[in-house]
């Protein structure tokens, strides 16, 4: 059917299902990619909002019916004649625009409140976007963002708020002179081409057949009458791998499709691949094809799997990894303690949940590779694998990183790169898997579930003798690097404090569960929650405050941490809990000022309390310790930098693009960055636990100041002039005046200097290499080398005592950065990790076979959004470049058992179970807990 309307101003003609959703149209018809899809048509998410008639619809629900004769905005309709909107202008200035997924979607529903109310109040935006969620930002920017172009709108000259909360952040000049993201306008305009916004020629779709069954038997797998259907181009089985059915040592004896006879150890498993002309055609393709199997017993719990009669998972047992830490003498700590508590806490499953689903494209180029473009940590690591399955040599397969929405650790996963490979592989044309969100929450990696029991002894005055930890952590059904997991989960089990013994183990162990992997704080957020919950206890029963009794615990530089050796770089925690402390003593003051009058009033049905937690988070790495980056100096005097350090939201590329400036001296607008394409960049490491900016950037910092003394050298030959005589000014470099040599007062552009280097034959790029194996000897080092950052936080909350229900009201986030590259950018991620750990407090939990997407999984919305302060503490690394050290995933640890610490104290029983559900919280109330039960 002829359908007319107008579109961002143009009316338009398009012949179309009257029931197809405005949203396919959009995107596939029109390629308008602006608008998302993160919820399968759903209306879950917000992703896809667009206006019609100037009111926000969910265009993945808006049938074409409905849009006949009307106007449709989209978020490419916004700019208008070149200019951005003022919306668009401030999410860019206030740091409200992060992996930009939702952003179109904020960004259309702000528009239509403000068309509505040009002076909206904070509770309107705050409800109004209630229905859009993001999983980066936390939310305060993007309000803040709105408040700022609705004033701007009135006419009003509304500035940006300042960066950072110490003046040595806020009143110093900004790194490379530019705090802005280089990819934000892209994002705000809905140019940014996402892995499924990207199309080719004769494309195809990739479809997974997969297990319904938690565990069972693989018995029969007939492919023939799917094959013979029109639009099946092929049906890929374990029998069609031309080289390793697995992923290495990524993820030990976890296949990339099921062989028939073996077992399916998770609901989710891949059995096969159907690859068809449409999406459509594939899946039915795949509903075609016969497949049998014995259903087995199964169990989702770390307890069930442990049992003596437990049905092994895995050839040789349910346990697949331990790593332990044993010294001094606990038996002698433990009786000289004054004090012994005993603790048991549990946390959840958890979804990623990042705006884009798996997504990824397919294709050979023009060289013949097969070349995966999917959002990834680790390209480098993406292209072995995908070498491995397809026996074809490394130099055959190339992997790029796009725009991508969100992470988390997520997609690190190699599995879907190696899926999209073997379709590419075996049909020789452009493939699109594009994972549902209900497949995502089925096959995607988890956060490990944990069980950590504590014992720790203290004496009166209020110091740690000895501590024992036993972690069990939930790997579920495939290995998804769980290996690596008692390593970190043991690590953050004892945090930055002086133990005089310890006896520390933990164990990573299959269930059939879902897969976990790699999840914002890799292994240690868990163990940190429950050391965090213990101390505090500690804290109560000795009648010590928290926050007191932290710093008269915590490890000082040269200290003997609880992994048996010192840190190997700054440890700031002393300086982040002296921080906090003026906040922390405030906020404390407030909550006793509501509790009387509460009391006064006779109306004590609520109450407030608050709740502390320190942490420490590891970001050294095991491995090489050398990273690698180039610089270049291009052909028109431009400065381009060679590294993989993906970005998938947390801003890498534009850290990345200031450190560069800075080292070479030039502005932020000369400066590009190649990233994280394995046909263009050097290798610099998997891009996890807040490495990147340390790591990686300590590779550019070299490479552009090698690359600074090359052109310095070229340029005092063309010039007769001493190499440390010339200054760069902008484009050009410069002999002053009076300098001695024939070319005082003297200049010549970087294009010339650049055209010099070829004439004789020079190569233009370096290398730059951050190294710090001399720091670590071989026969000394550990396995992961210790390099940490710290933090702390003190949530403000109000607990209702009848209904258990929960309101985090204030939190302060006190983080030691090392030195701030970005610090809009900075607090920008304290403030996502805050919500994020909001959400794993209160809400978020994963439930095998029953969570499908986000109608049952529930993430925090801006209506879950506290008031965040963040205080950044600067206390600069030894090694790292300018001084930084690593934050991302660092940010989360004190969230979560800083929430459960102040329910515990509001309501005077202990919530040992995550999350912390009214029921829970009921639950603890009517038990009354007794401390360290």
């Amino acid at each position: 059917m002829k359908l007319d309307f107008v579109l961002n101003g143009e009316s338009i003609t398009v012949d179309v299902d009257p029931a197809r959703p405005l949203l396919d149209v959009l995107r596939q018809d029109l390629e308008l990619t602006g608008t998302k899809q993160g919820c399968d048509h759903e209306g879950e998410c917000g992703a896809c909002t667009v206006l019609l008639d100037g009111s926000p619809v969910r265009s993945c629900l808006t049938p074409m019916g409905k849009v006949a004769g009307r106007r449709v905005v989209t978020v490419e309709g916004l700019a208008k004649d070149g200019e951005l909107h003022p919306l668009q202008a401030a999410f860019i200035e206030v740091g409200a625009v992060q992996c930009g997924y939702c952003t179109p979607g904020m960004l259309m529903t702000a528009k239509a409140l403000i068309d509505r109310d040009p002076n909206p109040s904070r509770e309107a935006i705050i409800e109004t976007l209630a229905g859009n969620l993001c999983r980066c930002t936390g939310y305060k920017r993007i309000v803040q963002a709105v408040q700022m172009a609705a004033a701007r709108m009135r006419g009003g000259e509304e500035r940006p708020p300042r960066s950072g909360k110490t003046s040595e952040v806020s009143e110093r000049p900004v790194i490379g002179g530019d705090a802005l993201r280089t990819d934000s306008v892209a994002k705000v305009t809905g140019e940014a081409a996402y892995a499924e916004d990207i199309t080719m020629p004769g494309m195809l779709y990739g479809h997974v057949l997969r297990s319904p069954h938690h565990h069972a038997r693989l018995t029969g797998l007939e492919p023939a009458r799917a094959e013979t259907l029109d639009g099946v181009v092929a049906v890929i089985t374990a029998a069609d791998l031309p080289g390793e059915n697995g992923l290495g040592d990524y993820s030990r004896d976890e296949p990339i499709l099921t062989p028939v006879g073996d077992r399916v150890k998770m609901k989710g498993a891949p059995v096969a691949f159907v690859v068809g002309t449409t999406p459509e055609q594939a899946r039915v393709g795949a509903e075609a094809v016969r497949v049998t199997y014995e259903p087995l017993p199964h169990t989702f719990q770390a307890e069930g799997a442990l049992a003596e009669d437990a049905l092994p998972i895995h050839e040789g047992g349910n346990v697949l990894t331990s790593n332990a830490e044993v010294h001094g003498d606990l038996e002698a700590a433990f009786a000289e303690s004054d004090v012994v508590l005993e603790t048991t806490y549990r946390t959840a499953w958890q979804e990623h949940a990042a705006l884009e689903r798996e997504a990824l494209l397919g294709y050979l180029d023009e060289e013949g590779r097969i070349t995966v473009v999917g959002g990834t940590h680790e390209p480098h690591w993406q292209q072995g694998y995908i070498a491995a399955a397809l026996d074809l040599d490394r130099d055959e397969v190339r992997v790029i990183m796009p725009p991508t929405g969100g992470s988390f650790g997520g997609k690190q996963d190699p599995w879907p790169f190696v899926a999209t490979a073997l379709m590419v592989y075996y049909t020789r044309r452009p493939v699109r898997l594009a994972y549902t969100r209900a497949e995502s929450f089925d096959a995607s990696p988890k956060r490990h579930p944990y069980r950590v029991h504590h014992r720790i002894g203290a004496t009166d005055e209020g110091r740690l003798t000895g501590i024992h930890v036993r972690v069990d952590a939930n790997t579920g059904g495939y290995d998804g690097h769980g290996q690596y997991i008692p390593n970190y989960a043991m690590t953050a089990s004892g945090g930055p404090y002086r133990y005089s013994a310890v006896d520390a183990y933990a164990q990573s162990v299959y269930t059939n569960g879902p897969k976990a992997g790699q999840f914002r704080g890799f292994g240690s957020p868990q163990s940190m929650f429950a050391l965090e919950c213990a101390l505090d206890e500690m804290a109560q029963r000795l009648g010590e405050d928290p926050l007191a009794f932290r710093l008269k615990n915590s490890i000082e530089q040269s200290s003997i941490s609880f992994l048996g050796y010192p840190v190997a770089e700054s440890l700031g925690y002393e300086e982040v809990l002296e921080a906090i402390r003026p906040r922390y003593r405030t906020l404390q003051e407030d909550a006793a000022a509501f509790n009387a009058r509460q009391e006064a009033g006779g109306g004590a049905s609520v109450r407030k309390a608050v709740g502390f937690s320190g942490m420490w988070y590891r970001f050294g790495k095991s491995g090489s310790l050398r990273i690698e980056a180039h610089a270049e100096l291009a052909g028109d005097g431009q400065i381009v930098v060679y590294c993989s350090a993906p970005d998938y939201g947390q801003g890498t590329n534009t850290a990345m693009a200031q450190m560069a400036a800075e080292a070479m001296g030039v502005p932020r607008s000369q400066v590009e960055v190649v990233n994280a394409d394995t046909a263009r960049t050097p290798d610099s490491g998997i891009q996890g636990a807040s490495r990147a900016t340390y790591f990686v950037g300590g590779a550019v910092f070299r490479a552009v100041r090698g690359l600074k003394r090359e052109m310095l050298g070229m340029a005092a030959e063309m010039l007769d002039c001493r190499p440390s005589h010339l200054s760069l000014e902008e484009d050009r470099l410069v002999c002053p005046d009076g300098a001695d040599g024939a070319g005082a007062g003297r200049s010549v552009t970087l294009e010339a200097v650049a055209e010099e280097f070829d004439r004789i034959g020079k190569l233009r790029k370096v290398p730059g290499i951050f190294d710090l194996s001399p720091l670590f000897p071989e026969e000394t080092k550990p396995e992961y080398v210790p390099l940490f950052v710290t933090g702390a936080h003190a949530a403000e909350v109000l607990v209702d005592l009848r209904t258990g229900e929960v309101r985090v009201e204030r939190v302060v986030a006190a983080h030691d950065v090392g030195r701030a590259i970005n610090p809009i950018d900075a607090q920008g991620q304290i403030e996502g990790a805050v919500l994020m750990g909001l959400g794993t407090a209160l809400m978020e939990e994963f439930i095998p076979g029953e969570s499908e997407g986000f109608g049952d999984y529930y993430v925090p919305t801006t209506m879950s959004m506290p008031e965040i302060e963040v205080i950044l503490v600067e206390v600069p690394s030894f090694e790292g470049p300018f001084g930084a050290k690593g934050l991302g995933e660092a940010a989360i640890m004190p969230s979560a058992p800083s929430i459960i610490n102040g329910i515990s104290r509001a309501i005077g029983a202990r919530v040992r179970e995550l999350p912390a559900t009214p029921e829970r919280v009921r639950r603890a109330m009517a038990g009354r807990g007794q401390l360290g039960e």
